[in-house]
């Protein structure tokens, strides 16, 4: 049986859209379980967090769980989901889609999967029937390798924010054994392998690591509050 994969952007009334589209340099990245919500916002100008929570807290109650210079994190718990929400109507066209979602210049972008073409046609309609504005960025049929491949995140959202130096630096302590216990490379034998000083190679996998953890983050912290 084939799988299908569609990339939509929607356009709608919801907070994230009207927020996002009346300050362009806000992007959210989106997580949700059926018990919570959690949004991680990163913005380019210095004061638009502080527009992003006060605009949300108009219209929904959230907490906030970390904030840094141009990242916030905040949480929502509870949330009385409308039946005629983009996430619903997902559901109701036996349709699903990876984790997170993206909210950025006015527009959500989903990549949904279904099993039966006709039901990404369908979520295409109620959307646009709710009011909703799609663009359909691409449909594709997906063998089953690549379907179970892609359901999960994304690479590009793990590697978020992470240099090309980074990551050639964190692949190569990986596969030298740098992380093993006991370790199978010294610092100093590895920064030579990348002709690096020892200095520089640790603040390419300090930050590296610390990159990857905040990415990472929102899934490890919806896992760990579904089990406790």
């Amino acid at each position: 049986m084939p799988n299908y994969e569609a990339v939509l952007e929607v356009k709608h009334d919801c907070p994230y859209c009207n927020i996002t589209e009346l300050h362009p340099g806000i992007h959210i990245t989106a997580w949700d379980t059926t018990a919570m919500h959690i949004a991680v916002v990163t913005c380019d100008r210095e004061g638009e967090l502080e527009d992003f929570r006060r605009e949300l807290s108009a219209s929904l109650d959230h907490d906030l769980v970390s904030q840094q210079a141009n990242r916030l994190e905040v949480v929502i718990r509870d949330r009385n989901v409308k039946p005629d929400s983009v996430t619903s109507l997902i559901s109701r066209c036996d349709c699903w889609c990876t984790q997170p979602s993206v909210a950025e210049m006015g527009w959500e972008k989903y990549r949904v999967f279904s099993w039966d073409k006709a039901n990404l046609s369908r979520l295409v309609s109620l959307i646009s029937a709710a009011g909703g504005t799609v663009r359909v960025s691409s449909v594709r049929q997906l063998g089953l390798p690549s379907f179970t491949r892609d359901m999960m995140m994304p690479v590009g959202n793990i590697l978020h924010g992470l240099t090309q130096r980074q990551i050639d630096a964190l692949i190569t302590a990986l596969e030298r054994g740098y992380y093993d216990s006991p370790a199978r490379v010294s610092a100093d034998e590895l920064a030579k392998a990348l002709c690096l000083s020892r200095s520089t190679l640790s603040e390419h996998l300090r930050k590296a690591e610390a990159r990857l953890l905040l990415n990472i983050l929102p899934v490890m912290r919806m896992t760990h509050e579904e089990e406790y």
